[in-house]
């Protein structure tokens, strides 16, 4: 394992660079973010100048000439937050750079990209890490355990709802993607559901469109699939007037709801005969688990502490660029049975 600080460089200055990886990086002492790179100068400059990045530079369209920066010659390894349909042509500029590379989820936009740059990565001998980072946000971090020590026995069956308000903070670019904001926040999904069933298969999806056909992304969409031999059931709204995502666990006796953006995991017992003593007190249960847990988030939120596992990523990431074991979890073979599955589904649903 080498020492000292792995420079860093962060390659797009949008939303998910300056309120995630750039944060969450600070937090690592053998870290070092050196520059900033995007497609609008104005923006790279911004970001620099907050957080005291002594480098940025414009993206051309040419990734090519990336190759003429010369501070990036000391870089060692790049964080990637640029739009999903770019991934491709970075990873592979930056890994023929010889850096290690961290992608935003999805990984690529379809199995012959992934396969390329993963043989590529191998070839180089690099890092090649996608941010599935909600398995390792506090919460879920607990329930990892839970599913994993198997003491309420085997999950019955796992059900994804996802609730998207079109008035909250959304890419630029996500309509130019293929189901729109269904493929760029899908993957979220998928590894959870690898990690704790298996392999995904999809049975079937259906989607419903409106009228306005400027739209990419469906007004709903249903998926039936399993993971390993677990049912999953995902119930997805884009249309909603509130943000909520829920990630519910079942065991023959026992519940867990995971909240994704509030990153709260509430436990229940089976309420039985479902009469009033039992309803109260799952009732009281809910209550008090929410709100103990979303007083203590609520200052992490506000002192930017609440990182959804961005921060447990990055220093995996950080510690494999300098040598030390490899999160199996992060790695591009994941991503790529995250995008496998991804495009699956979206085969399956109606098309417009």
């Amino acid at each position: 394992m080498t020492s000292g600080k792995v420079k860093v460089v962060i390659v797009g200055a949008g939303n998910i660079s300056n309120t995630r990886h750039i944060p969450a990086l600070k937090k690592i002492n053998d870290a070092e973010i050196t520059g900033v790179l995007s497609n609008k100068l104005e923006r790279a400059k911004k970001t620099a100048e907050i957080n005291n990045i002594p480098h940025y530079a414009k993206i051309s369209s040419d990734y090519k000439e990336l190759k003429k920066i010369r501070w990036l010659d000391d870089v060692e390894a790049v964080v990637i937050g640029a739009p999903p349909h770019l991934h491709y042509e970075l990873v592979k500029v930056f890994l023929e750079l010889g850096k290690n590379v961290l992608v935003e989820k999805p990984m690529m936009m379809n199995k012959k990209e992934c396969d390329e740059m993963i043989a590529l990565a191998k070839k180089m001998k690099k890092v090649f890490y996608v941010m599935h980072n909600f398995q390792y946000a506090r919460q879920m971090l607990r329930l990892n355990e839970i599913i994993d020590s198997k003491r309420y026995g085997d999950v019955q069956s796992i059900t994804e709802t996802q609730f998207t308000n079109h008035d909250r903070r959304l890419p630029e670019w996500y309509n130019d993607l293929p189901m729109g904001l269904f493929y760029d926040e899908a993957a979220h999904f998928m590894y959870l559901l690898e990690r704790h069933g298996g392999k995904l298969s999809v049975d079937n999806t259906y989607a419903v469109y409106d009228e306005d056909t400027t739209q990419s992304t469906p007004v709903t969409l249903t998926v039936n699939a399993r993971a390993g031999k677990v049912p999953v059931t995902m119930l997805l709204n884009f249309r909603s007037p509130v943000c909520e995502w829920h990630y519910i666990v079942s065991f023959k006796k026992k519940i867990f709801i995971y909240d994704f953006f509030k990153d709260i995991l509430i436990e229940l017992p089976t309420d039985n005969e479902h009469l009033a003593g039992d309803i109260l007190k799952n009732s009281i249960r809910y209550t008090w688990q929410y709100w103990t847990q979303f007083m203590l988030n609520g200052i992490r939120m506000i002192t930017g502490n609440l990182l959804y596992g961005h921060d447990v990523v990055l220093r995996s990431f950080v510690s494999a660029s300098q040598g030390a074991q490899v999160d199996s979890n992060l790695t591009a073979d994941n991503g790529l049975r995250n995008v496998i599955s991804i495009n699956e589904i979206i085969s399956k649903a109606n098309q417009k």
